[in-house]
């Protein structure tokens, strides 16, 4: 082998040996607020416009009872019904993906086995999450569906 590729070769196993170490806890307690801080930023805005879905559906049930139909009211209140659950569905799902995303800055102040366990608990933690909002979110259909008869 020539010198070059000798130290090219050596520098490139010194740089993948180096990302294999554990983050300092400074630069993990930085990461770590910066993921808090987008998460609730993220949740925010979907809270927001979880709160416009139900002041729009809220509406489109009373401007139905006003006009006195009462299968249009039982349709008003089935979209409500799917409308805030699907908007409560945005709002589970990202708290869920903002917690793993902070659960894995935490992990990135681990080394080996015990990163990949922490790694693994935050995606176990994130699928449990994502299970409950679905579940949340199927059993609200079946209920506008229910009322809608």
């Amino acid at each position: 082998m020539n010198k070059f590729t000798l130290s090219a070769l050596s520098f490139a196993i010194v740089l993948g040996l180096a990302a294999c170490q554990p983050e300092t806890p400074s630069e993990v307690q930085e990461d770590v607020a910066e993921a808090r801080a987008d998460a609730n930023e993220d949740i925010r805005d979907e809270q927001r416009d979880a709160n416009e879905v139900a002041a729009d559906a809220n509406a489109d049930v009373a401007d139905a009872m006003a006009d006195g139909d009462m299968g249009d009211v039982n349709d008003a209140q089935a979209n409500a019904v799917e409308d805030t659950a699907e908007a409560r569905y945005d709002v589970a799902m990202a708290k869920a993906e903002g917690d793993m995303k902070i659960a894995k800055e935490r992990c990135d102040g681990l080394a080996g086995a015990d990163k990949d366990a922490c790694n693994a608990q935050a995606d176990a933690d994130y699928e449990a999450a994502k299970a409950a909002a679905k579940s949340d979110l199927d059993a609200a259909e079946a209920n506008a569906d229910a009322i809608d008869g």
